[in-house]
């Protein structure tokens, strides 16, 4: 939330930004909590444009999910068709548009000491190892944002929105080198849904990207 409210306080400062003329076509590279991204945009109407882009980053990330500590890798990786309306003609944007998301994170654990599963406690020699994914949906993005990414010259945007991911996917699975098959399926089962439930609050993903462009 303090991140949300210093991005709106920076955006203060663009509302007073002139328009300007639309280009016929513009690049830009910008940088958000999707990753790293370029995309491209065309004027459709003076007040309407589209922009596609794709965004991509990866890195490890250790996570503690439902009390179990897990080595983590985090891949990011979206697609995004976007409409910015444009209501008077200047910087100032309301954007509606579609992520497609292959974002997905990989976490593996390999307790010391006893964790409990689903609603079981199981001693590390009974869990061997575990592996974990979560894949997060695509789905419809709004937003609100300064910025034109077709004007002509060099161009600076922000943007702040919300994609609705809709209910992570959730993958859990016990390696047992000891063969003890300890590890129930209805305890495996019940940590999935412990697991979707304290990702809850990615169905609805904050977006804030910062970007540079230029029209041509």
């Amino acid at each position: 939330m303090k991140t949300m409210n210093k991005a709106l306080l920076g955006a203060a400062a663009l509302m007073m930004l002139p328009g300007m003329a639309a280009a016929d076509v513009g690049v830009g590279v910008r940088a958000s909590t999707l990753g790293l991204g370029v995309e491209l945009g065309m004027p459709l109407t003076d007040k309407l444009n589209v922009r596609a882009g794709i965004n991509r980053i990866s890195r490890d990330n250790d996570q503690t999910i439902d009390n179990i500590d897990y080595t983590a890798t985090l891949d990011f990786s979206s697609t995004n068709l976007m409409l910015d309306f444009h209501p008077f003609e200047g910087s100032f944007h309301l954007t509606a548009g579609y992520l497609m998301s292959s974002n997905k994170l990989s976490a593996t654990a390999t307790p010391a000491a006893g964790v409990t599963i689903g609603n079981t406690t199981y001693t590390p020699a009974e869990i061997g190892r575990i592996d974990a994914s979560i894949e997060f949906g695509s789905g419809p993005y709004v937003g609100f944002g300064w910025g034109n990414l077709p004007a002509s010259g060099l161009g600076f945007s922000l943007e702040v929105g919300l994609v609705q991911m809709g209910v992570p996917d959730v993958n859990f699975s016990v390696s047992d080198p000891n063969n003890l098959n300890a590890v129930t399926q209805a305890d495996i089962n019940a940590e999935i849904a412990n697991m979707q439930a304290d990702l809850d609050e990615f169905e609805q993903y904050p977006v804030i990207s910062l970007g540079l462009s230029y029209g041509f």
